[in-house]
């Protein structure tokens, strides 16, 4: 166990390393205003809301999700394909912290989405105390069975079933025994468990929840060496070379390139759009207005750090051109992508009821979107 204890303390202190950073940062504000503004909007949704409301439904969706997209930690390095080799054998009491640690935060996760979804539960559903704590107790193992199946090396898909049998529990009012199901994964777990750190899959597993991290903290802080996950996207990027790219100069046609094709440009303004429609939705009101300038700049901030990292990544720094060039290049794209974003945004506040504070909010993007491109500078 002292092996891993060592590698928890270190992780340890760079988590609160970077949470100091995070913490006197100033885009921190935009997190906390993004945050009170949706307890804001979620408790006057649950105040509209009656019986005829389907949140079991939700909840029973909500469980097939919970096994799914966790990112282990394993603590796992490169050089240890070498020097922990004579060791496999010895060292049980390693993987017995691993999936400590893990079980631990999966389930930390299950109960942060128990805080939202138990009110939702409680303002349409009539369920007793037994039945409450048998849906916090399913949630929380069902979170925890899909995190240590990845640990384990067995597929996510493998939890589904018994996810899906605890929603058809709650869906057929036996709730109380929701949790009996949930618990089954970890006897087939159990079986299925390692007797020997598997290096290659745990290393892997490192990798992919350390790029997690730094994607997170690339909000706060600049980390230019952060991976990049890119996709080809031929008929996008076809159609923009036809259109755009053959008439722009050469920063304005690599930074095009790399923002279409990467996951954290792209995928990251619809993704934001559509949860922005899901709040608007959700808020109803002369306030609705307000989520345009509010997502647009979660937009912007995300889009600054991609910035930095493409300059340290890109070709684009091959080019016989200055950093002031790039800047505009980079910031040429942006600002059209998050000026549609808004335009789209304002037109369906509009449509959920809007009215003046629609236009507000289209300023106030403008401004928020300036203001965030200024940071790369």
């Amino acid at each position: 166990m002292n092996r891993f204890t060592a590698r928890l303390g270190t992780w340890m202190e760079e988590v609160v390393k970077y949470s100091r950073y995070v913490a006197n940062g100033g885009l921190l504000f935009t997190l906390y205003f993004t945050l009170i503004y949706g307890a804001f909007v979620y408790n006057n949704f649950l105040e509209r809301i009656d019986g005829t409301f389907p949140g079991t439904w939700i909840a029973a969706g909500v469980l097939l999700l919970m096994p799914l997209g966790h990112r282990p930690r394993t603590f796992i390095q490169e050089a240890d394909q070498v020097f922990l080799l004579p060791e496999l054998g010895d060292i049980r009491s390693y993987m017995v912290g691993v999936r400590l640690f893990n079980l631990v935060f999966a389930s930390l996760r299950g109960l942060l989405v128990l805080l939202v979804l138990l009110p939702l539960l409680v303002r349409t559903e009539s369920y007793t105390s037994i039945e409450v704590l048998s849906v916090v107790v399913t949630m929380v193992m069902l979170s925890a069975a899909g995190r240590l199946a990845k640990v384990e090396g067995v597929r996510e898909w493998t939890i589904l079933p018994f996810a899906l049998v605890s929603g058809a529990c709650l869906l057929m009012d036996w709730t109380a025994w929701a949790w009996v199901p949930a618990f089954m994964p970890f006897i087939f777990l159990h079986v299925k468990r390692n007797e020997r750190i598997p290096l290659l899959h745990w290393l892997v597993l490192e990798e992919k929840s350390r790029a997690q991290f730094e994607r997170v903290i690339s909000w706060f802080v600049d980390l230019p060496t952060l991976k990049e996950e890119v996709r080809e996207r031929r008929v996008l990027t076809r159609l923009l070379e036809n259109r755009v790219l053959r008439r722009v100069d050469a920063s304005r046609y690599v930074y095009g390139l790399r923002i279409l094709r990467s996951n954290d440009s792209l995928d990251l303004i619809l993704r934001l759009t559509v949860v922005a429609l899901i709040v608007m939705w959700m808020s109803g009101g002369w306030y609705v207005g307000l989520v345009t300038p509010l997502f647009v700049g979660l937009t912007a901030l995300q889009l600054v750090p991609l910035f930095k990292r493409l300059e340290a990544i890109s070709i684009v720094s091959w080019l016989p051109i200055t950093r002031d060039e790039r800047i505009v290049g980079y910031s040429w794209w942006a600002m059209r992508l998050l000026v549609i974003q808004a335009v789209v945004l304002m037109i369906a506040s509009i449509a959920f009821g809007a009215t003046w504070d629609a236009a507000v909010g289209l300023v106030l993007s403008v401004m928020v979107t300036r203001y965030y491109l200024n940071r790369l500078k």
